[in-house]
């Protein structure tokens, strides 16, 4: 394999995420709608500071599990009005409303704005930089664990899962995993 260094990724397509990074971070279900979101996502995601191989391993093993990257994700067999959505899987109306303030919509009047193309990205950003702001701290620091629990992510199996995936988007990214990767929520 070929590294790529990630200025070369950004010349090549303006990308700080490539749909192989995606695919080493996890799994991807409809790679055309992925394809279409990815260039907001890697807008904001670069707006937010996600741009170091450690933040972006962190949010791409992140979105797997939470959307399979697919900005209009809608959580499986849920019929609440603030159910998971979007490539973060934001949920509860306290999230809607703090993101639709920030962001100056109305996500609990139309929460479905929350999987649109357009606010996806720009939530999925906030929750990760505003609403969890140790978020990149701890990516930075290599604690996964931690990254789980600040997105709020149940504790259990799960956490093992993102771990392997943040090791192999860092392998990825960067050619090396790196020690020091924690996946304990302490």
């Amino acid at each position: 394999m070929t590294l790529v260094s990630l200025a070369t990724l950004k010349e090549i397509n303006d990308a700080w995420v490539a749909a192989g990074i995606l695919k080493a971070g996890g799994k991807i279900r409809n790679e055309a709608l992925v394809a279409e979101g990815l260039p907001s996502l890697n807008k904001e995601m670069r707006n937010a500071g996600i741009s170091t191989p450690r933040r972006i391993a962190a949010f791409v093993s992140t979105l797997a599990v939470e959307s399979m990257f697919e900005y209009s994700m809608l959580q499986f067999n849920d019929t609440r009005p603030y159910t998971g959505r979007g490539y973060i899987q934001l949920t509860g109306s306290g999230n809607y409303g703090d993101a639709g303030k920030y962001l100056g919509i109305d996500l609990l009047g139309h929460p479905e704005l929350a999987q649109s193309i357009e606010w996806s990205a720009k939530i999925a950003t906030w929750y990760w930089t505003k609403a969890r702001p140790s978020t990149n701290a701890y990516a930075d620091a290599l604690r996964m664990g931690m990254v789980n629990k600040m997105i709020g992510f149940p504790q259990g199996p799960g956490d093992g899962v993102r771990c392997r995936m943040f090791a192999e988007a860092l392998r990825v990214l960067t050619g090396e995993v790196p020690d020091g990767i924690t996946c304990e929520r302490s």
